[in-house]
């Protein structure tokens, strides 16, 4: 309730540690004024709460976490308030840590929509941290959500207009498809990654070549002989050729 913005960003990582062993009525204040931080006309504030949800949905019981701490989390990922990519990036990661303490039927409902939409928010930088944060979602999420929903933001991430996009979430398709369960990697890895991968391959950024190039090589043993044959080699050999030298390492 400090008039200076800094004491009420402090405040927000104190919530986590302050919130089990109070009463049952200390914890209905704390929530409210959790509430306050969350909705606080000042972008930092937003910005250290959204930073802070996450740890803080750890320690509330199950109810008021469906009731109270998800609904402020949606609300801060879809916070457009003076344009604050910054909040919404940071709601990213609280995310996928509320996610983990979900069950799969509240996942798809109360989280899934949040996630698709930082996957194709106006911000690059939000696009970004879902493409560098994608093995940790697909962990929390599961198999079914990920086969899905999340193949098809994950392909789209590989086509994202910024190459920095496109090299981050190049950078996690081998462990993308290691943690998919093995009945459905090739159904999934052959008309939805190995299209966007031979895409990756021309691509007019060296940064995102180079990225593919340090992990394509373990695609083999997971879509096995016949298929790299015909499929990866070609590849291979394309980005062996290639003009630019960290790329022709990285293989």
């Amino acid at each position: 309730q400090g008039d200076w913005f800094t004491s009420r960003t402090s405040a927000c990582g104190l919530y986590a540690a302050c919130y089990p062993p109070v009463s049952v009525a200390l914890k209905t204040e704390l929530r409210a004024l959790f509430k306050c931080l969350c909705t606080d006309d000042t972008p930092m504030v937003r910005r250290a709460a959204a930073s802070k949800i996450g740890e803080f949905a750890k320690a509330v019981e199950m109810e008021h976490l469906k009731a109270e701490i998800i609904p402020l989390f949606i609300a801060l990922a879809n916070d457009e308030q003076f344009s604050q990519d910054s909040v919404r990036l940071l709601a990213v990661e609280a995310g996928i840590t509320i996610a983990g303490l979900l069950n799969e039927s509240d996942i798809e409902t109360l989280l899934l929509p949040m996630f698709r939409s930082a996957a194709s928010d106006k911000s690059w930088r939000v696009r970004f941290m879902i493409a560098d944060k994608f093995i940790e979602l697909q962990k929390a999420v599961g198999p079914t959500i990920t086969k899905n929903h999340l193949v098809f933001h994950f392909t789209g991430l590989l086509k994202d207009v910024e190459a920095e996009v496109r090299a981050s979430a190049a950078n996690k398709i081998q462990d993308f498809c290691t943690n998919l369960p093995a009945e459905i990697q090739e159904a999934v890895m052959l008309p939805n990654v190995l299209p966007a991968v031979k895409e990756l391959v021309c691509d007019t950024n060296q940064h995102v070549k180079a990225a593919l190039a340090s992990v394509i090589m373990g695609l083999s043993p997971i879509m096995g002989k016949d298929h790299t044959i015909q499929h990866l080699l070609p590849l291979f050999l394309i980005l062996l050729k290639d003009e630019h030298s960290d790329v022709r390492l990285n293989i």
